[in-house]
């Protein structure tokens, strides 16, 4: 190519952009201006400076959210709001969901005595894991005591909600409707929640006390152990039964948990990985042939953005302990090309998978794993995607699932959690 044909079209590029591609297109343009000639250096410069500003405005949105999660999210015993009200900013009052209290929130609520309570802890543990996570890699790249501090007390909160889910079996680690002090007495669970709970031990692990690790390894033996004795199966808000065979994204946590189980603990956990292996060739398959994806996505949640965090998290745990299924990293790869597909050029997702036609912050998980994905060839192109996510929401106000029929209008806390973990993880 022409040096001054190649200037023209970056330069044309990088006034194409505005503030919320900026960073993403320079990181491209950059990678082509190092295969040009020495003359190229003023350009160079000029990209570079690009890249910093856009680096710094990341940087101010990134505190802007920590300091939102700490002041609004975290509540005193160490877990995270998962959705609060955006008039007040705070958490919801029962006064506010009264008028919307329809069949959507009974069911979510499970008929809870205090229905604000539980709706804004009911995605709460994956809430509480995806900050967890994206404090334990702040440490991790900056040595931040205050970092570390609110990873061990968000796993702490993880771990006393298993302490009393314990009141009903061990292993049982139920969604902490109302917060710590009433977990006990709920009976919903999901292992959407178990899955970014694990994950967020798993990581924490090296830097736990002899104390935390000796809870945090009773954990994994116990929880592997509870779903052993239901055959991987249990129902969900009393109307589904959760098998891993039709709800595929269970695999995400159920293969993870048999590693760390087998590998702190006894092999014998490794047995029941072969109950698994009919739903991972499904997915593979499907994978192959496209036609047979609704296949693996017949409750429209196991190729959603959700989904696909859990798979991406999951599997990721999976090969950190031992899993040498090559089949796995394969599966995340193909799944985060997936969702991928829905995010638009703005940065903007919408999860077709559920019908979604609004832009979701659901996109947010998704994009929060693309640093668990192997190196290759499109790594580049993933870390694109992923800033043009998180320069697409840059306020609580773009926090917003947006799924539909969904009565309430929230602030999605998982979502300002998942920014701080893709943040920290692209860093």
């Amino acid at each position: 190519m022409p040096k001054g044909t190649f200037m023209n079209k970056a330069i044309n590029l990088i006034t194409r952009c505005n503030a919320l591609l900026t960073f993403a297109a320079v990181c491209l343009v950059i990678a082509l201006t190092q295969s040009v000639a020495a003359q190229s250096t003023p350009l160079a410069k000029a990209l570079l400076k690009n890249e910093q500003r856009s680096a710094k405005r990341l940087d101010e949105i990134a505190a802007y959210f920590q300091e939102f999660a700490e002041k609004r999210l975290l509540d005193d015993d160490g877990l995270m709001r998962a959705v609060i009200s955006p008039i007040t900013l705070r958490p919801f009052t029962l006064g506010e969901l009264s008028p919307r209290y329809d069949t959507y929130l009974q069911e979510m609520c499970q008929n809870a005595a205090d229905p604000a309570g539980a709706l804004i802890y009911e995605n709460s543990l994956m809430t509480t894991g995806e900050f967890a996570m994206s404090q334990i890699v702040r440490y991790q790249k900056t040595g931040s005591k205050e970092a570390f501090l609110l990873a061990r007390k968000t796993v702490g909160a993880i771990l006393a909600v298993s302490r009393e889910g314990e009141n009903h079996m061990p292993g049982y680690l139920p969604k902490p409707f109302g917060g710590i002090a009433r977990a006990r007495f709920s009976h919903e669970m999901s292992t959407d929640q178990y899955t970014k709970a694990m994950a967020a031990l798993d990581l924490f692990l090296p830097y736990a006390t002899p104390k935390e690790r000796e809870e945090i390894l009773r954990f994994y033996k116990n929880a592997a152990d509870f779903f052993i004795a239901r055959n991987f199966r249990f129902p969900w808000r009393q109307k589904v039964i959760v098998d891993p065979n039709v709800h595929l994204h269970a695999l995400a946590l159920y293969i993870p948990l048999m590693n760390l189980a087998a590998r702190y603990g006894d092999k014998k956990y490794l047995d029941h990985l072969r109950r698994f292996e009919e739903p991972i060739k499904l997915m593979v398959q499907a994978f192959e042939h496209p036609e047979r994806l609704p296949e693996i996505n017949r409750n429209s949640t196991d190729l959603n953005f959700n989904g696909i965090s859990l798979f991406l998290d999951g599997f990721a745990v999976a090969v950190r302990n031992g899993n040498t299924d090559v089949r796995i990293p394969d599966l995340m790869r193909r799944c985060f090309e997936r969702g991928g597909q829905n995010i638009d050029s703005a940065g903007f997702g919408r999860d077709f998978m559920q019908k979604v036609v609004e832009n979701s912050s659901w996109s947010v998980r998704l994009i929060a794993g693309a640093p668990l994905l192997a190196q290759d060839s499109e790594s580049l192109q993933r870390k694109q995607l992923a800033l043009r996510v998180l320069n697409a929401y840059d306020h609580v106000d773009r926090m917003r699932t947006n799924l539909p029929g969904e009565p309430i209008d929230g602030i999605d806390g998982l979502g300002v959690s998942s920014w701080l973990l893709a943040y920290w993880r692209l860093k």
